[in-house]
């Protein structure tokens, strides 16, 4: 059994989403926050992920970006900016993101699950797309009747986040903040046990102790259990992964696009 871990490595543009302002230092101190607690724990736990950054991000932190690197994580393409009125821009990011890390990029994933061609980001050099969720979230999409295992569209390895069995309920970020962990380690059994593999994502901004902060505007169902809770819970889930044998790899690994 593999997990694969994603992080969607952004600004934090959350706030402006809800029609609140939000400096962009604010917005990268935030995310910044949280990615150092999951560079740290991930060393800890010696485990392995994908970090799927903007373009935007990684230039500005650049110093963080090359210890993801160190760390043996993949750096995969999270497009160029974040944000809602930003074109996309995927081979414009994997060319940033390759000058600053010195490495062939080989995965994406769209800022919040957009739907990108996957002849655009085949022609674009990359080998694996990472921006389905098959399932149903109102008002954002309905994947229902996507693959929900590894398949291939024009070129490119499709590679979806994972959802139990055999109901299709998300295992995505905001279901560990509203899930008791229990009710969330079922849903990832079944899921292991049909698809062989997890592919989990958050945000590392999630982590961070000023989500909290009622300028932000985040909602309440994500607050209640969000920084050192937030961080508490994760720590539970990945000991509880790892003492079941499940082996961590990055994305780029699994799906042998390294070959």
């Amino acid at each position: 059994m593999t997990v694969t871990l994603g992080f969607d490595v952004e600004e934090f543009d959350f706030p402006l989403e809800r029609g609140r302002e939000i400096d962009f230092d604010t917005q990268l101190a935030v995310s910044t926050e949280g990615l150092e607690f999951l560079l740290q724990a991930l060393a800890r736990l010696g485990l392995r992920a994908t970090f799927y950054t903007t373009a935007n991000f990684a230039l500005r932190r650049s110093e963080l970006i090359r210890r993801i690197v160190r760390g043996g994580h993949e750096v995969a393409s999270h497009d160029y900016f974040h944000g809602l009125t930003a074109g996309a821009d995927p081979a414009g990011s994997k060319q940033a993101l390759e000058r600053l890390t010195g490495q062939t990029v080989t995965g994406y994933r769209a800022p919040r699950l957009a739907v990108v061609s996957p002849a655009t980001l085949a022609a674009a050099g990359y080998k694996y797309d990472s921006s389905i969720n098959p399932t149903w979230i109102p008002t954002r999409y309905n994947n229902l009747r996507a693959p929900r295992s590894v398949s291939r569209e024009e070129g490119l390895t499709i590679y979806p986040v994972s959802v139990s069995a055999p109901f299709r309920v998300p295992l995505f970020w905001i279901s560990l903040h509203v899930m008791p962990l229990p009710l969330y380690k079922l849903l990832c059994r079944s899921a292991l046990r049909r698809d062989g593999h997890l592919n989990l994502y958050f945000h590392p901004w999630e982590f961070s102790a000023r989500l909290r902060e009622p300028a932000f505007g985040v909602p309440g169902y994500l607050t209640h259990c969000s920084g050192t809770d937030l961080q508490r819970k994760f720590i539970r889930l990945l000991e509880w992964l790892k003492a079941r044998g499940c082996r961590f790899l990055t994305t780029r690994e699994y799906l042998g696009c390294d070959e």
